[in-house]
């Protein structure tokens, strides 16, 4: 899959070359780069599917001039221009496109050798940590406007088309936090949470910060790792018009059967900031579960990879995710007894995570333990090293 290394931008002052797989999980500190590093990465990313979908020669000369490329990635995910100096550098390497940036004016963007046998088209999806206003402001979708369209304005905008998908005959259900469930309704135009027993029915503004937080997610993932699959993309009518052109020339880079994998969504990559919101620690662990489930549903179905990247600080969705791991290792003695533990669709093999821990210098640690084929807990369990110490030492003064 990819790879990304960035140096000299903001908080992050060398991360290294940074592998990307089917999980990548990145941890650290408030205001260590997470949130930029993924933010970067996902832009690399939509603009990989943008040149993969169309005209590539347009889009690659309109990003290489004129500093759009990093007019565009500041604006639509709130960077300041300040992260870019003369010294900054990312290199990102896809499966179709490899974009280098050396300082903080123009980028180089070059095709891969396979470019037109492996074009495709991904969905992705970011999905802030601002998440929660979309519950907590009624009919967001018409209140919110946004000057210029940023990553929270297509948050908004993508929730807004992913929750039409779920009706009152077909809900998307939300047991990871309590026996509810959510559906929208299209005639009166309002979100619905209901109650599964009591069949009690109430807006999600006045449902608890954890609902509130866990609804996008759950709605989202679902939609974009099923739904999306059955559906036609978005696609521009330059880009109709240049496929059919091409085709209608018998240009043999981009046949039928080439424009069905551009014309339909063959995998997604979401990138989720903070998952553990508000979130009670079985709570955190259930919704891992559900995301390791998703994707690997969706990898199988399409045959192409799915991915998530998100980012943490929580200790609880670490283990969740070395529960998964460890599943793997045990499914090789006894998959039977494994799988009454840990369901066989949400169980991960240790090949298919990655792991990084941004240092507070702005550098990327990757923290997998190959010795036991888990995620390591050093840097995460730091903070209850020092309540340990703290507690020794009172002890001392009460008990001399």
């Amino acid at each position: 899959m990819a790879s990304i290394s960035i140096k000299n931008v903001g908080p992050l002052t060398d991360t290294g070359n940074i592998d990307l797989s089917r999980f990548n999980v990145i941890i650290g500190k408030q205001s260590t780069g997470k949130s930029s590093f993924m933010k970067i990465l996902c832009f690399c990313q939509w603009l990989e599917k943008k040149i993969m979908t169309g005209d590539d020669k347009e889009i690659i000369y309109n990003y290489t001039h004129y500093s759009r490329f990093l007019k565009v990635l500041s604006l639509y995910h709130r960077l300041p221009n300040e992260y870019f100096t003369p010294q900054s550098e990312i290199h990102y390497h896809g499966e179709a496109i490899n974009i280098e940036l050396l300082g903080n004016k123009n980028v180089r963007i070059g095709r891969t050798p396979n470019f037109g046998e492996i074009r495709h088209n991904t969905k992705l999806s970011f999905i802030p940590s601002e998440r929660n206003l979309t519950s907590v402001i009624k009919n967001v979708d018409r209140t919110y406007r946004s000057n210029d369209f940023d990553v929270l304005f297509n948050h908004i905008f993508e929730w807004s088309d992913a929750k039409e998908h779920y009706s009152e005959e077909q809900p998307a259900n939300l047991n990871i936090v309590g026996n509810m469930e959510y559906y929208y309704d299209s005639k009166r135009g309002v979100d619905v949470i209901r109650l599964k027993d009591k069949r009690m029915k109430i807006s999600p503004f006045y449902a608890s910060s954890g609902v509130q937080s866990i609804l996008p997610i759950i709605v989202m993932i679902n939609y974009y790792t099923d739904h999306i699959f059955l559906e036609r993309a978005n696609l521009s009518k330059n880009d109709v018009t240049e496929w059919f052109r091409r085709l209608s020339s018998m240009d043999e880079t981009l046949g039928a059967e080439k424009i069905q994998k551009l014309y339909r969504y063959q995998n997604t990559h979401l990138f989720i900031e903070e998952p553990e919101q508000n979130l009670f620690p079985e709570s955190q662990q259930a919704l891992i579960n559900h995301i390791a489930t998703c994707i690997n549903q969706a990898s199988q179905r399409t045959g192409k990879p799915s991915s998530v990247v998100l980012t943490t600080h929580s200790p609880y969705i670490i283990t969740a995710f070395n529960v998964l791991l460890k599943a793997a290792i045990a499914q090789e003695k006894d998959s039977e007894a494994t799988n009454e533990i840990v369901p066989q669709d949400s169980i991960i093999p240790i090949s298919d995570v990655r792991a990084y821990y941004i240092t507070e210098q702005g550098k990327m640690r990757n923290i997998i333990d190959n010795e036991i084929n888990m995620i390591g807990g050093m840097d995460l369990d730091h903070a209850s090293d020092i309540v340990d110490n703290k507690l020794t030492l009172l002890n001392d003064v009460i008990y001399g």
